[in-house]
């Protein structure tokens, strides 16, 4: 056998076997229920008695593939991708809306003695999907502890060992506080970023946001280049917890991050999705056209290593084939 030969063999039973494994583990068992345990401590204190909400966010079907929920679609959520600091922003600016609007969780509960905290609750089932958790301000031992808000697949995949793992678990992240006394108070500030490569001619002339108290509006504030898009509040009840939401921009994306005391607030241009007037316009899903194909978050990722391999099996075959002419 040749040479090349022997590398194209090589290559297809290791592709012939990459297929076989994703095929065997690469698909999620809709009839399997998942859990999701929550462990909320501070060091080797248990926080008992914190209430946890989770909200599904969009639905899972047996190949990994999302399609976010109806009512989460004035959002314009993009799940794809695997950026840490991105996922983060995600949850923190969805948080917000969450609360602004009352929405009803899938699941909710308390931690116990042990600051243990397992979803479904009783009487409850969590079908495949992804979910935010999002945390109430949980006060113990003198200290206000404020969950960070956060994303988890249920069921989860393992890439190391190509499984979906279906009994999940989550440490809890938090902000740690001390009470302040009544009469303290604090400031918020807010800015507005614009991230559309400098097309200030398409950008509004004008943007609202609401500061909410405990998840309730309790100020309506109009950002412009009049104030240089942001804003300060003073003399705020030390003892709230304050997020901000931003009322709907028409063609952009909307993050918002706390950084100290002031929110950013990140309009991000959505891309130019508009086609040439002679392309006929691509036919939509009948019954879901805005599902979207989202096949980097919690998506099998064998087909990439096989990819990556048969680009090696090429080079190769490159170098014999150069080293055979010289």
């Amino acid at each position: 056998m040749t040479r090349r030969k022997r590398v194209f063999a090589l290559l297809a039973a290791v592709l012939c076997l990459l297929t076989s494994v994703a095929q065997a583990a690469g698909r999620i068992d809709l009839s399997r229920k998942p859990t999701l345990t929550l462990s909320y401590r501070d060091g080797r204190t248990a926080l008992s008695g914190a209430t946890f909400s989770i909200y599904r966010v969009a639905d899972a079907d047996e190949t990994g593939e999302l399609t976010v929920r109806s009512e989460f679609d004035d959002f314009d959520l993009d799940i794809r991708g695997t950026n840490d600091s991105r996922w983060r922003a995600m949850a923190q600016t969805l948080e917000s809306y969450v609360l602004r609007r009352e929405l009803t969780p899938a699941d909710s509960g308390k931690t116990d003695k042990s600051g243990t905290l397992t979803f479904p609750t009783q009487g409850k089932k969590l079908p495949a999907g992804l979910y935010l958790v999002i945390g109430e301000r949980h006060t113990q031992g003198g200290y206000h502890y404020d969950a960070e808000p956060f994303f988890v697949l249920l069921p989860t995949q393992d890439l190391e060992k190509n499984e979906w793992v279906y009994d999940v678990s989550a440490n809890v992240k938090f902000d740690k506080t001390p009470v302040p006394d009544d009469d303290d108070t604090v400031t918020r500030k807010v800015l507005k970023v614009w991230d559309d490569d400098g097309a200030e001619d398409s950008r509004p002339r004008e943007i609202t946001v609401e500061l909410l108290k405990n998840g309730r509006v309790y100020d309506t504030v109009k950002l412009s280049e009049k104030n240089n898009w942001r804003y300060t509040w003073s003399d705020l009840d030390a003892d709230a917890r304050w997020t901000l939401t931003e009322k709907t921009v028409s063609g952009y994306t909307v993050s918002i991050t706390r950084e100290g005391i002031t929110f950013v607030v990140t309009n991000t241009k959505k891309p130019d999705r508009t086609e040439p007037p002679d392309t006929p316009p691509k036919p939509s899903h009948p019954s879901n056209p805005a599902k979207p194909t989202l096949p980097q978050t919690g998506a099998v990722w064998w087909h990439v290593e096989a990819l990556a391999l048969a680009g090696l099996g090429f080079l190769i075959l490159g170098a014999l084939d150069r080293k055979r002419e010289a």
